[in-house]
């Protein structure tokens, strides 16, 4: 699909400067960006970087600009962030009506076992020996691989893509869209979600668990990763392979969570941050920074999981300490 550079530019009421290029693909996020991208710098930490993205047309605020790399600008007088609303609704992708339980123009291998009152929308392609349970939802353009089980309740939304050997729990929700808002005239605007979801091979998903589709770009989960019940996993974020997530974790978005970390239960993981392959967190701490690889940690501030239990047992101690302060306070 192609989309009209001029069209953009009338939509966001913007100037054009530099090397002319008639259309684009697509719109994506800064650092996964191509040449046949549109991306956004929307503030100092991407102005920086223009050299880093593959994209060739790049929206940017009214400021001074390096004309010399290779790069033409979209010229936003509004902060870009305030016109992402508008932009976001420009690049989503239109659906088709509902017309019937199973779409004609859905594909479904060979030996599935597909429970009656299944909805299977338009374009899904669904490989061998599949099964779902009553009550589940398969929306448009959905792929999923071979010998994956999805069991009752589980909603699956448009063009997520899931692996083979997979196995989704009773009542989890993939793809549903982002938490994205912005405030406009001091009000809560909704931002469309437009990327996707995209679960590797091997992969489980337990019961009432949710994963956001991308805001831009996809949220990923990469395989032999195991997710437990009730967990929240937030949009453009990145699961590695072969993570242990337990019951009750919240991940806010645009987090990366390197390979073989286990997140154990009740663990609030902050957004925009890096957490470095063979991790461990222990149950109900707060990762409110970036963790570098190979530690076990607890605790909140995020501290050695030796030390932590240290700080616990000291605790204990407290109101004895206070009585003993007390007494050489009074002498």
């Amino acid at each position: 699909m192609s989309y009209k550079i001029d069209d953009i530019v009338t939509l966001l009421n913007a100037e054009y400067r530099g090397e002319k290029i008639e259309e684009i693909s697509k719109l994506s996020s800064f650092f996964h960006a191509d040449e046949k991208s549109l991306t956004f710098a929307a503030d100092e930490k991407f102005i920086k970087n223009l050299e880093k993205t593959e994209a060739k047309v790049i929206i940017v605020p009214d400021i001074d600009l390096p004309l010399n790399i290779g790069k033409s600008y979209i010229i936003v007088r509004e902060n870009p962030r305030i016109i992402m609303p508008k932009l976001l609704n420009f690049f989503k992708r239109p659906l088709k009506t509902f017309e019937k339980m199973l779409e004609d123009s859905a594909k479904i291998g060979e030996n599935c076992n597909i429970a009656q009152n299944v909805y299977i929308g338009h374009d899904v392609e669904i490989g061998n020996n599949v099964t779902i349970y009553p009550n589940s939802t398969i929306c448009e353009g959905t792929k999923i691989g071979n010998n994956t089980v999805i069991y009752s309740n589980v909603s699956i939304r448009e063009f997520v893509e899931i692996g083979e050997n997979c196995v989704i729990q009773p009542g989890a929700v993939i793809g549903s869209d982002g938490f994205g808002f912005i405030k406009v005239n001091g009000n809560n605007q909704k931002i469309d979600q437009i990327g996707s979801v995209v679960i590797e091979d091997n992969v489980e998903i337990g019961a009432n668990t949710t994963i956001d589709r991308g805001a831009i770009g996809d949220t990923i989960i990469r395989k032999y990763t195991k997710i437990d019940n009730l967990v929240q996993i937030a949009h453009n974020d990145v699961i590695g392979e072969n993570c242990l997530i337990i019951s009750q974790v919240g991940i806010a978005g645009s987090t990366t969570v390197g390979n073989n970390v286990t997140l154990a239960g009740q663990v609030g993981v902050s957004g925009h941050i890096t957490i470095g392959d063979n991790v461990v967190v222990g149950a109900k701490s707060g990762v409110s920074g970036n963790v570098e690889p190979n530690q076990i940690l607890s605790g909140y501030p995020l501290v050695d999981h030796k030390e932590d239990l240290k700080i616990k047992v000291s605790l204990k101690k407290l109101p004895e300490l206070l009585k003993r302060v007390k007494k050489l306070e009074e002498k």
